[in-house]
């Protein structure tokens, strides 16, 4: 809701409506819970900047006379807004019939908010942008209600709204939408912040590292480089990591990593496989699930044409070089 920004060591509580701007040490917070749809302004009776709607929070600063001061804070379409260097505001509404506030990206609704609403940005999500500013209210419109932040810190009516994670099994697709296309496929262990909620599904935050150098080569044009020297790869470890590298390989085993194998998740399916003619060569080569079943027809001593990511250099229990599968062909004797 909005006003749950309750921040410890730093909430504004009242003696009462007479003593103004009088603050109270401790911990406890006020929320003003608006009880019909009522106009917020920029000051006492001033200039208008949005409405509240029934039931939306505001967390309580002070108040004069009928009116109080509150915290607006929620999230914001950023189409919707404009930079500005106002004063402490960074942000302006510029959509010209005003824009919508809500508790959360296309989340509930909690007020509407006015063209040329000045505001501060406090984060910005995937097209959203959470926002705030103190704003006063007609005191006769909210209830005002005391918590004990004793009691309350951690939940949801008090403090920094918790994001809610879902935690995916391997394989399971991340779509561009609802019945959209694969984006992704999860790997184990797999945790998504969800951003928002439609039916059964719901929107999620991926957050990831690509391999991406700061040359003027665009990615997807960086070579594959092909039967590079394992010694290389030991004496030169950081100009090879997130390359993607060619080998003639001969398999040996597939095998599934423990706990131990730092380098690996646990319970990734790995490929024992050498450098093609040599004794002691050895390369580990992940395989995500979309491979399982095509190397699950190897045999040992089949040779393979493999692409692969580097992922390590060398693996911390056996020194070996990591790939993580990207093509494999197998080579006819």
């Amino acid at each position: 809701m909005i006003g749950q920004i309750a921040r410890v060591g730093q909430f504004a509580v009242m003696l009462s409506f007479v003593c103004n701007f009088t603050p109270v040490e401790g911990l406890f917070a006020q929320i003003a819970v608006v009880d019909k749809e009522e106009n917020i302004r920029a000051s006492e009776n001033g200039i208008l900047l949005g409405q509240m709607t029934e039931g939306s929070e505001l967390e309580f600063l002070a108040s004069r006379d009928n009116w109080l001061q509150v915290n607006l804070e929620g999230w914001v379409w950023e189409e919707s807004l404009q930079a500005v260097d106002t004063d402490d505001f960074d942000l302006r509404v510029s959509a010209a019939e005003g824009e919508n506030i809500r508790n959360r990206p296309q989340g509930l609704i909690v007020g509407r908010l006015e063209n040329g609403t000045l505001l501060e940005s406090v984060e910005r999500v995937s097209g959203w942008i959470r926002v705030q500013r103190k704003v006063w209210i007609w005191s006769e419109s909210v209830d005002v209600q005391t918590m004990n932040m004793e009691s309350e810190i951690g939940s949801a009516k008090v403090g920094k709204i918790e994001p809610e994670w879902l935690a995916l099994g391997e394989g399971l697709a991340v779509l561009d939408g609802p019945n959209g296309d694969t984006l992704v496929r999860a790997q184990q262990p797999s945790t998504f912040e969800v951003l928002a909620r439609q039916g059964n599904w719901a929107q999620v935050s991926i957050k990831g590292w690509l391999w991406a150098p700061e040359t003027s080569e665009d990615l997807e044009r960086l070579p594959v480089l092909v039967d590079v020297n394992i010694d290389d790869l030991s004496d030169r470890p950081h100009e090879f990591e997130g390359r993607f590298l060619q080998w003639d390989l001969q398999f040996v085993t597939i095998e599934k990593a423990d706990g131990i194998r730092s380098d690996f998740y646990e319970n990734e399916n790995f490929l024992v496989t050498r450098l093609a003619n040599t004794e002691d060569n050895f390369i580990y080569v992940t395989v995500g699930s979309e491979f399982f079943e095509e190397v699950s027809f190897l045999n040992p001593m089949d040779e393979v044409r493999v692409v692969g990511r580097l992922r390590t250099a060398s693996e911390k229990l056996t020194n070996a070089p990591i790939l993580e599968l990207m093509s494999l062909e197998r080579k006819i004797p």
